[in-house]
């Protein structure tokens, strides 16, 4: 096998092309391998191999900086750039990242994990070799579902004033829901075009408003093709865009009749289900059934959020941004001004994204839309840039904001009422995954839920995830004697002091899988209340399944029934 003989990555170079196709078909199946075992982000990596075996045969990758958009695509990349041998380990705690991440490579030039930052880290690394006066290329890889990013749209009008850049567009025709808007009929216009192996300049360029050369349509999966393509883009004195046409998860069957579907899959043994996601979209389709006022809204994530029972009913109701987590939020205020009835789903890490117009376009007037905030908490495999962690820090600071955070189905199928009926910016959060609880629930809402009482203290928990480890830890005290009631902390804010202040002062231990900072935590010390947090750090969580990272942070139930009991 040529990955277990050769020195990586510098032999790739020494390669025939005959040798690079079979590496390519070698690092194919060791994508495979992996993912079905331990899950990831299978469809655009296996549509990306002969691209980044290509470029590891053109450029030096000891000198030459390639920036990834979103480490979807990177898989390869790792394989071959030495950690091979590590590649077992992909998304397992202290294993290797899913997405490029400088910490663990050098080869690994910038964190790849949200959409839209390649062409302008790209630019960052050519004004740089500028200023250091040293010689390197310069390589932007991102998908043709980024270049609705406003960010990107941002490099590209950057790029003539920095330097050469080479800008590699890895187009399989979808982001991760299918594209949507002008951009992706220009690529589709594009793809059509004869490849005649020359570089297009000036006014023939596809790219000229930017000037950028253009060299493309190229076949993504034919070496021979792709080297020549990178060799003549390497010796452009000028910055160009190197087009590829690839096919999202080439090579595995499944991942090819199901681009949609299997973008990622779950680990070996484990059910991939959406969940509290699937719940919103029933509900969602029986409140658009009595309003037609009621508007989906998404940002490339229809399928992941749970949307597509609700897409096939009402088409007419439903509206894909693409990546533009921020116009989508824009959108939302717009509609909810025009008497629509707006709901955003989009996961927790995204949400940051779009933080400047939930809080001045939408919040500022207090206008009527509900984010639905999916994959909240701790997320796991896909770490640092996935957690959905650090919603709470910055909704805390939004004005009038209303937050719930459902334990149940049924709960959130009672929060999904309450949000049609009531006025102004709610948001409500849930893990992907829902565990099948036996707790009590009404829809005595903004009120808290008493689980259970107890004569010592209180466990306070919000999440579904979190009020299971708040039970569990009952069960554990209960056999140490010491009886400690629940409360499902439902709302986040508002706060129900009227719960709050029927305690008498009873001691309060609260559970979160949130960063500290913007937590229901701080905000209750704030307050004055009594309370011993059990949270995430203000820091970065890294990538292993939930149940691991909860204990290698202190929010298990061992861990929080030890704490409690060893108070002084």
């Amino acid at each position: 096998m040529l990955l277990k003989k050769l020195n990586l990555p510098s032999d790739v170079k020494k390669l025939s092309l005959d040798a690079l196709k079979a590496l390519s078909e070698e690092v194919r199946q060791r994508i495979i391998e992996v993912t079905i075992q331990n899950g990831g982000h299978i469809g655009a990596s296996l549509g990306a191999v002969e691209l980044i075996v290509s470029l590891l045969n053109v450029f030096d990758v000891e000198k030459d900086k390639i920036v990834f958009d979103v480490g979807h695509q990177a898989y390869a990349y790792k394989i071959l750039t030495g950690r091979n041998d590590a590649f077992d380990s992909l998304r397992t705690f202290r294993g290797i990242s899913g997405f490029p991440l400088p910490s663990e490579s050098k080869y690994d030039h910038f964190t790849g994990g949200h959409a839209g930052n390649a062409v302008s880290a790209g630019c960052g690394y050519c004004m740089a070799r500028s200023l250091s006066k040293e010689d390197y290329q310069v390589i932007s890889v991102v998908g043709d579902g980024v270049m609705v990013n406003g960010e990107t749209a941002e490099g590209l009008n950057l790029v003539s004033s920095c330097g050469k850049q080479i800008i590699v567009i890895n187009d399989n025709t979808y982001s991760i829901s299918s594209g949507v808007g002008s951009i992706p009929e220009y690529l589709a216009r594009l793809r059509a075009l004869p490849y005649d192996g020359k570089v297009k300049r000036g006014d023939n360029s596809p790219f000229a408003m930017y000037e950028l050369d253009y060299i493309g349509p190229v076949d993504g999966h034919d070496v021979a093709a792709l080297t020549k393509a990178l060799s003549l883009a390497k010796e452009s004195e000028k910055s160009v865009v190197v087009h590829t046409v690839t096919s999202k998860g080439k090579g595995f069957i499944l991942a090819e009749n199901n681009p949609l579907k299997l973008h990622g899959i779950s680990p070996r043994g484990e059910k991939s289900g959406e969940g509290f996601g699937a719940v919103f979209g029933e509900e969602l389709i029986k409140l658009r059934e009595k309003d037609d006022k009621i508007v989906a809204i998404a940002a490339a994530m229809a399928i992941g959020t749970g949307l597509s029972r609700f897409i096939e009913k009402y088409p007419e109701s439903f509206i894909d941004v693409g990546i533009a987590e921020s116009t989508a939020l824009t959108v939302a205020a717009s509609l909810a001004r025009a008497g629509y009835k707006p709901y955003v789903a989009i996961y927790s890490t995204f949400l940051q994204r779009a933080y400047d117009q939930l809080l001045y376009d939408v919040a500022l007037d207090n206008l009527d839309v509900t984010v639905m905030l999916d994959r909240s908490g701790i997320v796991g495999e896909d770490g640092e840039s996935h957690q959905g962690i650090y919603d709470l820090c910055f909704l805390s600071s939004v004005p009038g904001v209303k937050i719930a955070s459902p334990a149940t189905y049924d709960e959130l199928k009672g929060l999904m009422a309450w949000s049609e009926r009531e006025k102004g910016v709610k948001v409500i959060r849930y893990p992907k995954s829902g565990m099948v609880l036996n707790v009590p629930t009404d829809v005595d809402f903004p009120r808290w839920k008493a689980l259970a009482d107890g004569r010592d203290g209180y466990l306070i928990a919000h999440g579904a995830a979190m009020i299971e480890v708040a039970m569990k830890v009952k069960e554990i005290l209960m056999e140490k004697g010491k009886s400690l009631g629940v409360l499902n902390a439902r709302f986040i804010s508002p706060v129900d002091k009227t719960t709050l202040d029927g305690l008498n002062g009873a001691p309060l231990y609260v559970l979160e899988d949130v960063a500290y900072a913007g937590s229901l935590s701080e905000h209750l010390a704030a307050m004055g209340y009594n309370v011993r947090a059990f949270t995430l750090p203000n820091g970065y969580v890294t990538f292993g399944k939930p149940s691991v990272l909860r204990k290698h942070y202190g929010i298990d139930a061992d861990t929080v029934a030890e704490a409690i009991l060893n108070e002084a």
